[in-house]
Parts: C-alpha cells; structure tokens; sequence
C-alpha cells in the first residue's frame, strides 16, 4: 500500500510540473509572439475614450494587437487613407461622402459605434451664446430667428438635427443664417459673436459651457432612436475586413473598452482611474475629462440603419446627394456579432 501511495505521489508531482512548465512556456511564447500592428486613423478627442481604455487596460495586446494611432485633420482626409488602403480601421462621421462613397464603388465597412447619441449621453450639444439664452429650450430656439449657427459640416449629422430642432418648434432652415466652421474655431467665434449659435463637440462642449460663454439649448437625444443614433460609425477598410482574425480580435477589444467606459459613467465604477486613462490618451488636463459630457457607446457596437438613412434623405433634401443608396452595403454586423457571442450581450 506504501509503495502504491508513493507511485501515486510521484505521478501527480510529475503532472504539476509537466503543466507548470508548459504553462511557463506558453506565457513565454505569448510574450515574445510579435504583436499585429493595426493602424487607426482618428481626428483626435475625448470620443477616442474606449480606444485609449483598451489600449491602457492591455485588452489589444490580449488579442494579438498593437494599435498605432494616427492623426488625421478632418473627415475627409481619414476616409480616403481607409479607402485607400493606409488605414486599417477609423471613426468617420456621418456626411454626405459616407453615403457617395457606395456610389464611386469604395469598399468600407460600416462595423460599430464610435460615437452616437444615447439616452443620457451626448457628447455633442446644440448651445446658445449666454447673453441671448433664455430660461426654456422653445425660448432658446426661437430666439434664434434670424440669427447665424454654425455646424462643423454642413453636409454632416449636425445640419439634419439643426433641422429636427428647429421643427420642434414650428421653423424651419430657412429662418436661421448656417455657416461652416472649424470646430476649433466656433468658441472663439462665440467670444466675439460673430455667430450666435453653434453644434459643439466635446472637449470644445464642456470648456465653453463651464467658462459661461454658452449655455445648451438641447442635448439631441430625442431626435435619435431610442437604440442610439450613430453621428460617427467605426470604419473598417476592405483589406482589414478581410483579415478576419485581427478584424474580430480588435472587435473584442475594443468593445471591451467601450463596456469599461460604460460602467464608469453610469455606474460610477473605477470612474477615477478611467478618467486618467481618458486624460492620458487624449492629453488634456484630467480635469477637462471629468467635466466633460459623456459620449454615447453602444456596447453591442450596433448600428441604427434607419437612422443612417434618415441622414441620406436629409443629403438627397439639401441637394448633397444625387439620390440615395442602399445603405446595407456599407454596414457589416458579423465583426460586432462574433464579439457579443463572446462577451456576451451587454444590456
């Protein structure tokens, strides 16, 4: 009986080291495995949010990942580094060329929410200059009669839920003056009241507000379905999409990202640590962030389409489309879908 019990006691310990060592092993080789490098094109900002909690939380480098960000200076310029192929993923807002881009036969792939507006969470607000704002959002509005609001793109998101607001309230377009402007250059603009109005985005949003120069007229959450209107889809170029084991994998991680970023503003979880992250990332003084408005994320990363073509209809209206498209040959689902069925389904 001895002799068996000693057998037995050589064979476990033999197994605890036979899995010790290939675990040591495994590690090892996960750690010396180069990491694929994926390249993400982004005007910058405080909507970066969950690519920078990703990154900072190691989720990219879990699934095989390096992301090397690259700045872009505006919509355009990133849309035609994805099409081209120089990019691999991006945020492109919303516009009339998202749309055209179908038309001219360029392959992108609509594939997940890099910014929308949800309930409680808007990252972009409609504000008046604060010497005119009134004490209800229909005096806010009428007041601008007659008065100039700038949007960042008038053939963007802003300009259609200019139009939504203002129809509220029994006007129209046509009774306001719009102009185009750099949303750097909108504060300023405000300072001086060269305009009256303005379509402002975060960190631009929060810092005007806060200084007393704007007050918000309305957060535009109403005017979005009630599952979260995207004013910025994430992009995948055709290459990438055809990568399916990096274009799943940074799915998966920055879903996971966009969960983290969730659970801190809502459920006030590790909100600190977060907003250092964000800070970091975005390279803005830690308190900018913490004043900041909350963007919206969908984290199931869908895509609303009918609230797509709400946009298009508005481009065709406007005269910056010719005609509309059929929109379900941008947006592929199947990248989100294979992360929610490992993660699971976010409420």
């Amino acid at each position: 009986m001895k002799r068996i019990q000693c057998v037995i006691r050589l064979v476990l310990v033999a197994s605890v080291l036979t899995f010790a060592c290939s675990h040591q092993l495994s590690v090892a080789t996960a750690q010396t495995t180069p990491l694929s490098t994926v390249r993400f094109g982004s005007v910058g900002g405080l909507t970066d949010a969950p690519l920078y909690i990703a990154e900072d939380l190691g989720y990219f480098a879990e699934s095989g990942l390096k992301v090397e960000r690259q700045p872009m200076t505006n919509a355009p310029t990133l849309m035609t580094a994805i099409a081209t192929g120089q990019l691999d993923v991006g945020g492109i807002a919303v516009t009339a060329g998202l749309f055209a881009a179908i038309d001219r036969d360029i392959h992108l792939r609509i594939v997940g929410d890099k910014q929308s507006l949800r309930p409680g969470f808007s990252a972009t607000r409609a504000v008046i200059r604060a010497d005119l704002a009134k004490d209800t959002e229909e005096a806010n509005v009428r007041t601008l009669k007659d008065k100039t609001i700038a949007v960042s793109d008038k053939a963007g998101t802003h300009h259609m839920l200019l139009q939504k607001l203002l129809f509220k309230y029994g006007m129209s377009l046509s009774d306001v003056k719009i102009v185009q402007l750099a949303l750097s250059s909108m504060v300023p603009a405000l300072n001086t009241k060269a305009i009256d109005a303005a379509f402002l985005l975060e960190p631009f949003l929060s810092q005007a507000v806060h200084s007393g120069a704007v007050k918000v007229v309305s957060d535009l959450t109403e005017f979005a379905p009630q599952e979260g209107g995207i004013l910025v889809p994430m992009v995948y170029s055709e290459q990438f999409s055809e990568n399916r084991k990096a274009a799943d994998a940074f799915m998966v991680a920055y879903m996971r990202g966009v969960r983290i970023y969730n659970d801190a503003f809502v459920k006030d979880e590790n909100k600190d640590k977060i907003i250092d992250i964000i800070a970091r990332g975005a390279k803005l003084d830690r308190q900018v962030v913490r004043n900041a408005f909350p963007a919206g994320f969908d984290p199931n990363q869908r895509v609303s389409i009918p609230f797509l073509n709400e946009f298009q209809r508005f481009f065709v209206e406007q005269k910056y489309l010719d005609r509309t498209v059929d929109v379900s040959r941008l947006v592929d689902m199947s990248f989100a879908d294979s992360a929610v069925k490992l993660l699971g389904r976010a409420k």
